[in-house]
Formats: structure tokens, sequence, C-alpha cells
């Protein structure tokens, strides 16, 4: 299994593919990322197999649409975090709504659950959800034990978390996620977040100062 990286859109987040076999499973595509993923994906002969959303905010799912609905593919989301779909201002500051036309964004046509009931295929590879509110209502992150790594979206950064004076944020909620989710997670886990460098959880044990 590969995982390529792609910084998108106007406040850099991180969209990976991840790539086995000839198939590939998107996570978290932000604005300008249908472009150079769909030029990418018929380069390589690639087949998209689905979109997967750490959550709802507009930096994360600016592009979700535009790469699967031609591809007819499903796009899996957290349901608390449906509302945002609907209305991709919602949840996000008015700057952020702004500099990603909100008002233009394009709807998914086939919107999946993403639960901790339903876990989450990525390449062909059974990935475990674990809900982790706080950034938002619908926040997972996405965890192989295959693989030893995790997709922690906006909940874990590199020596940082995700804000929590969003709109739906829950600043409580989000010290849940982190000490009940986060630090119970392998210390040897690469972590894949949805903003910056990537990490580990020992690293983030040993200097994140919101896993002390």
């Amino acid at each position: 299994m590969e995982c390529k990286i792609a910084v998108t859109g106007p406040f850099q987040a991180n969209t990976y593919a991840v790539i086995d076999n000839g198939h590939v499973t998107i996570i978290d595509p932000g604005m300008g990322a249908a472009d150079v993923l769909s030029e990418y994906i018929e380069k390589e002969n690639l087949t998209l197999d689905s979109i997967v959303l750490t959550h709802g905010h507009i930096d994360h799912v600016r592009d979700a649409a535009a790469l699967a609905n031609p591809a007819d593919v499903p796009v899996f989301l957290h349901p608390d975090d449906w509302f945002m779909m609907d209305d991709p201002a919602a949840g996000v500051s008015p700057e952020a709504a702004r500099v990603y036309h909100a008002e233009d964004m394009e709807k998914v046509d086939d919107l999946r659950e993403l639960t901790e009931e339903t876990g989450a295929v990525i390449a062909g590879h059974q990935f475990t959800v674990r809900h982790c509110p706080g950034h938002s209502p619908g926040c997972v992150i996405l965890v192989s034990d295959e693989v030893k790594s995790v997709f922690t979206g906006d909940v874990l950064f590199r020596g940082s978390m995700g804000r929590v004076d969003l709109p739906g944020s829950s600043p409580a909620a989000m010290r849940d996620s982190l000490q009940n989710e986060v630090k119970t997670l392998p210390v040897d886990y690469t972590c894949f977040p949805g903003h910056g460098p990537g990490t580990t959880i020992a690293a983030e044990l040993s200097n994140n100062p919101y896993l002390q």
C-alpha cells in the first residue's frame, strides 16, 4: 500500500491518495485536488474506488464531488458532519467560506455513512474508524493495524491539535477524543494529519502539549 500527498487550497490542507493493486482511495480532497488527482489517476491507469472524508470542513471536502461524481463512486463521511455537505459555509469561518467559494461547491451524488460500525475500506484495505468529535461534530480518525498508520484529519497535528473555536467545535469533546481515542493508539503508529507534516504517536506523546 502506497500513500501519496498533495497539499491543496488556501489553508494548505493535506489530500491523500492511498494506492494498492491498481486501486486508489482519496482522503480529504481539498480545493484543487480534483485537477491534480484526475490527471494522476488517468496517467497511472488507476481505478478510483471511493472518497473518504475525515470531517466535513470545506478545506477538506471542496473537491469531493468533482472527483466522485464523474467516476460514479461513493463519498464517505460521518453523519454528524453531513450538514456541511448541504451547507458548505456551515462550520467554518466566513473567511473560509469566501475563499473556498462555498456557494459554488458541487453537491455529492452518493454520500454514505462513515462510522465506527461501518469501518472504512481504503484501496482494498480495512481501516478502523474512531469517532473523535471536537474540531467538528463528525471528526473521525482512520486507523490501520495492518500498516500501523492513522489518518488523523484535524484531530491531531504535529505538536498541536485542530481548532476548537469554530461553529460546532467543542473543547471538552476534543479533550475527550485526544485522551480516549488518540492516546490509546500504539506508540509505533505513523500519523498522517490534515495539515502540516507527518508524525508518530510516540513523538506526540512526548512533545504534544495537548496529549500531556
